[in-house]
């Protein structure tokens, strides 16, 4: 189980994952970070733009820019978590633990493309 599930994180389709993410930082962490800090345009507005990023890319550019998008998707969302971690409400919140596992996502996401990416255009070549 843990094979095909390693597997499956390294190597399978992940344009699903970066929509889902994409929607998460444009509509949803503005609305929930809003409601529960304030509104914090620091944070507001990189997230919906990496949010939308990540959907266009998803639908519309190859693995090269999608692998871009993906480590801004992770960096943005570490950011987050550590800001979170700031403030206090990590860990003693557990609504945010929510956080941690999107950052999750967008690292075995972030991995997932760039497995990809090194396979499709560098063929296992080291140069």
């Amino acid at each position: 189980m843990f094979s095909r599930l390693s597997t499956i994180l390294t190597y399978y389709d992940s344009e699903p994952t970066e929509i889902t993410q994409g929607i998460v930082w444009l509509i949803f962490f503005p609305i929930i970070h809003t409601f529960d800090c304030g509104i914090n345009l620091w944070l507001v507005i990189p997230s919906m733009l990496i949010g939308f990023a990540s959907i266009k890319g998803a639908c519309s550019h190859g693995v090269k820019i999608r692998k871009t998008l993906g480590l801004g998707v992770f960096l943005f969302s570490v950011v987050v978590v550590t800001y979170y971690f700031i403030i206090g409400k990590l860990p003693s919140d557990p609504t945010h633990w929510g956080w941690v596992l999107l950052s999750l996502s967008a690292f075995f996401n972030l991995r997932r493309l760039t497995n990809h990416y090194y396979l499709k255009y560098h063929n296992g070549c080291s140069r």
